[in-house]
């Protein structure tokens, strides 16, 4: 599934815009014994908010990356991350207090949806052509959602009551709209393959990770009960399960979404967000934090490391230099053939994007965005 990045869109001033030099990591201080942490860093954020900042330790690239991304946010802009060069896209879509969360994408086209701090706003579906001309396709209504696998997009229709009892799909391309089991709630699709979570009588449990045909509407088979989903591609659907507190231990799960057994990993703490790397043999997600010692304090929930498991062998490696406060939600994607992962950070007034792979001791950070970021962040990688 996917994971976003959001900027601010504008039709002022050239394509090409200048952006300016990331600007250091906060120094971190190690507090002595007896002295009480301070409060978590904050800048304002987008429609009001506070934005609890990252903590980044990170180098401006070393190597040649060949990495190059699609973010959303108040503009859409193309990043060069070798050059941090930034192009706006020209674009009367997205107006003023409006933000794009980029969905899919490749050389050709790709989608986004706009959204703003008016949340009765209506949302616009968007398609950005080959010549990075931006179009709306189509309007989304208050319970309409999109969902993609990274190549195609549905739009997926909630139910909404006694009048509407049953929730549909359909392709943005153009088919059939197909109607979804009673009390089924889609949240990411591979191929003609929905997941979501199932539970037809609401006030009744247990509630199961199920899969459902995208082609007919029929369930194909109930994963596990009271499951987290975590991510969802490259043929392939993850959950974690008995990271609650409870007496089971905590495991990441997987099953091809052809069919065949469950295969578990076990995880160290508890983890959500993920995404799968294209040739799916990798999966990124967030992981509560090992550590209870940072210096700052305010939130009583641990904050988050960002970590990649190798689904062969199991290994997790935790990527080094990045410290999430709690409930924030950065944009990860593979590149390539999953050699980097790349990762935008919400950081207020403006968009930081990193990228590392296994065996460097930092991440590599390019230039930073400017705009405020509507969470969570969103990114496309387009080429690599």
């Amino acid at each position: 599934m996917l994971t976003l990045i959001v900027v601010r869109v504008s039709t002022d001033g050239p394509p090409h815009q200048a952006v300016p030099s990331p600007t250091p990591s906060e120094v971190i201080n190690a507090i002595p014994d007896g002295r009480t942490a301070r409060a978590w860093p904050t800048a304002p954020g987008a429609c009001g908010a506070v934005t609890l900042l990252p903590i980044v330790s990170a180098a401006p690239p070393a190597e040649h990356t060949g990495i190059q991304v699609l973010l959303g946010g108040d503009r859409l802009r193309l990043v060069d991350f070798d050059s941090g060069r930034a192009t706006t896209l020209p674009d009367a879509v997205v107006r003023p207090g409006e933000y794009a969360a980029v969905l899919a994408g490749d050389p050709i086209t790709a989608y986004a949806t706009t959204e703003s701090c008016n949340e009765t706003a209506p949302y616009a579906m968007v398609r950005i052509s080959d010549d990075h001309r931006v179009s709306v396709i189509r309007p989304l209504g208050p319970t309409e959602s999109p969902l993609t696998d990274g190549n195609r997009v549905w739009i997926a229709s909630f139910a909404s009551g006694i009048d509407n009892p049953y929730g549909t799909i359909v392709p943005i391309a153009g088919g059939p709209r197909v109607r979804l089991p009673h009390g089924f709630s889609p949240s990411a699709v591979v191929g003609e393959t929905i997941v979501g979570q199932l539970q037809p009588d609401p006030a009744i449990s247990p509630t199961w990770l199920a899969l459902v045909d995208a082609r007919t509407g029929r369930l194909q088979t109930k994963l596990e009960e009271q499951a987290a989903p975590l991510a969802a591609g490259a043929g392939q659907v993850f959950w974690t399960s008995g990271c609650d507190g409870d007496a089971s231990p905590c495991t990441l799960r997987r099953r091809l979404i052809a069919g065949g057994k469950n295969l578990g990993a076990p995880l160290p703490r508890p983890a959500c967000c993920g995404v799968v790397s294209p040739d799916g043999t990798k999966v990124a997600f967030l992981i509560e934090r090992a550590s209870t010692d940072s210096p700052f304090d305010g939130d009583p929930l641990p904050p988050m490391d960002i970590a990649i498991m190798q689904l062969g062998t199991g290994r997790l490696d935790i990527v080094p230099g990045i410290e999430l406060p709690a409930k924030s939600q950065p944009g990860l994607a593979f590149a390539g053939r999953g050699d980097w992962l790349v990762i935008a950070l919400d950081a207020g007034s403006r968009t930081r994007l990193l990228a590392w792979r296994p065996g460097l001791r930092q991440p590599y950070e390019t230039n930073a965005l400017p705009g405020l970021v509507h969470n969570p962040p969103t990114l496309v990688v387009t080429s690599h």
